[in-house]
């Protein structure tokens, strides 16, 4: 047999040492992940199955029947343990239709879940041996763009607004802007639109699989740019991570971009779309204020599983001679700026305008900034696909499909 492949998932992160423990073996041997989402995300990226994915107390009920559905689709061989603090009513039924070999009280001894978990990996093991872990066909995958702040006011939806159409226009490539802001989200209005969309018709791409289908929910912009978002509503809930990790994951199989204007909290909604994000972009201004939300912003990432290496920092209306320098910023808090965008009347006239800066006046330096952005952006091959729109053209090709 080979050696058994465990994935821990969600906090605390102690978690992961109970698991390894209670199969008497080091921490090291077992894999852990913060979120159900990036444990989707390694079995779809890396294509690797584990035997088992037991997942801990904290995750809840909703996100652990979503991936015990997903595994049973994606990775037929890999069996789900649950542990539960106090099992809820339904839950057991609910668990064996979504694929979850075993839940277990919390309360129970390691010895109780190592054999629970031995179990499970000699089940999967034994599908293993009988070639039942055939490599799965992936489907192509664009690029995730979250664009973050935790502080209002900073540039965000401006960013991502203006980030979509300078991508679009000049990748010839298919592009998505979603705004993820389900209370008050702004991205239509730079646009010179409202949204008309509920919540649930976003929520409904997570069960949509035709390009067709999938563009209608959301708006053209420009020929090769579609938003997504809805009718803001206060008192609106944000998603769960489950349903935020399958409304991006139906984005990132048909579009070559993604853009998303993330919500300035941690929610699950938000930490799915970081967990399922090629790059994040901090946006932050020179003042002292916007420069704590940054660096608090980054050791929070870092503390939910993000890469370092995936955080980009864009300092906006970074000309202002109210704050300190750009190289200040850089030396005391250790941080490299990636990007600047300079201050510019330009920004308020083109929201008032309903017309995207970048389109108002490409000369501008405002408009180079974006450039200099998406260039950064298109210079990185799209990674572990080939482009969605030429797979499209392909396939219509082969087949005379219109």
């Amino acid at each position: 047999m080979t050696e058994p492949r465990v994935l821990a998932i969600g906090t605390p992160h102690a978690f992961r040492g109970q698991v390894a423990r209670s199969l008497q073996l080091e921490d090291d041997y077992v894999d852990w992940l913060p979120s159900v989402t990036a444990a989707e995300e390694s079995v779809v990226v890396k294509n690797v199955a584990p035997h088992v994915l037991v997942l801990s107390h904290e995750v809840k009920d909703a996100d652990a029947l979503g991936i015990g559905d997903f595994i049973a689709q994606s990775s037929p061989t890999t069996a789900v343990v649950l542990v539960r603090e106090q099992p809820t009513p339904g839950l057991l039924a609910a668990a064996m239709r979504a694929g979850i070999r075993d839940i277990l009280d919390r309360s129970a001894d390691d010895f109780e879940l190592g054999e629970a978990l031995r179990r499970a990996i000699a089940w999967s093991q034994g599908l293993e041996s009988l070639g039942g872990n055939a490599k799965r066909s992936v489907k192509p995958r664009g690029q995730i763009i979250s664009i973050f702040s935790s502080k209002g006011g900073v540039g965000k939806t401006f960013l991502a607004s203006n980030l979509a159409a300078a991508i679009a226009k000049k990748s010839d490539r298919e592009v998505a802007l979603l705004d993820f802001d389900l209370k008050l989200g702004d991205v239509f209005s730079y646009w010179g639109q409202e949204p008309t969309g509920s919540p649930a018709e976003l929520q409904s791409l997570a069960t949509l699989d035709d390009h067709d289908a999938i563009v209608n929910v959301g708006t053209a912009m420009t020929e090769r740019l579609w938003a997504f978002g809805v009718q803001p509503d206060p008192a609106a809930e944000p998603f769960s991570g489950d349903v935020a990790g399958k409304v991006l994951r139906t984005l990132r199989s048909t579009f070559d971009y993604t853009i998303v204007d993330a919500t300035n909290d941690y929610s699950d909604q938000t930490v799915a779309a970081f967990d399922m994000s090629d790059e994040i972009w901090l946006v932050t201004g020179l003042d002292v204020v916007g420069m704590r939300h940054l660096l608090i912003a980054m050791e929070t990432l870092q503390s939910l599983g993000v890469p370092r290496d995936r955080l980009r920092v864009v300092l906006n209306r970074a000309d202002s001679q109210v704050g300190p320098s750009l190289a200040d910023v850089e030396r005391v808090l250790k941080v490299k700026i990636d990007l600047t965008i300079p201050s510019s009347e330009l920004v308020p006239r083109s929201l008032n305008k309903g017309v995207p800066a970048y389109f108002s006046d490409p000369a501008s330096e405002v408009a180079r900034s974006i450039d200099r952005i998406a260039d950064k952006l298109l210079g990185t091959p799209i990674s572990h696909h080939r482009s969605a729109a030429a797979g499209r053209k392909k396939l219509r090709a082969v087949f005379g499909i219109g």
